[in-house]
């Protein structure tokens, strides 16, 4: 299987789990592509059977603030772009909403055509409404999604 793992990040948090995803995926045998949101080009989906959306947490949601990147990212993705691809999405977040926000990339990913949606592991790290990098992601979080990369591909 190849994936495109599409992050944004501010702090390096976001980065850090994507890294974690991709190492899982690796592996189990499968290509993967870090692909930093504000250099995704719509078309690029095509020549993969699967993509992972990574996003900070912003507030439940990925419209707005910080995550505005991955919004964009997956707004100009053509209804059906994603036909009978199977998707993920992450998110690391400082303060809670971090499966909101999983929950909210999900929801445009089908009305993109997704064939398979699979909500991933989310992350505390950070600090709460800061730029500052602050904490990074725990090592343990690192194993969940790294075990989440593998299982996804499997």
């Amino acid at each position: 299987m190849k994936v495109m793992i599409v992050y944004h990040t501010k702090t390096g948090h976001t980065l850090e789990a994507a890294n974690a995803v991709a190492e899982g995926i690796r592996s189990a045998g499968s290509e993967v592509d870090l692909v930093a949101a504000k250099e995704f080009a719509a078309g690029q989906v095509a020549s993969y059977d699967a993509l992972l959306v990574g996003s900070p947490c912003w507030f439940g949601s990925v419209v707005g603030g910080i995550a505005t990147p991955v919004s964009k990212a997956l707004e100009s993705l053509d209804a059906g772009a994603l036909q009978g691809k199977k998707c993920a999405a992450i998110s690391v977040g400082s303060f809670g909403g971090a499966k909101g926000t999983v929950a909210a990339m999900g929801a445009i990913l089908q009305q993109k055509g997704c064939a398979e949606f699979v909500p991933g592991p989310t992350a505390f790290a950070g600090v709460p409404l800061s730029v500052v990098k602050g904490p990074s992601v725990r090592a343990k979080d690192e194993d969940r999604f790294r075990a989440f990369g593998a299982q996804f591909v499997a």
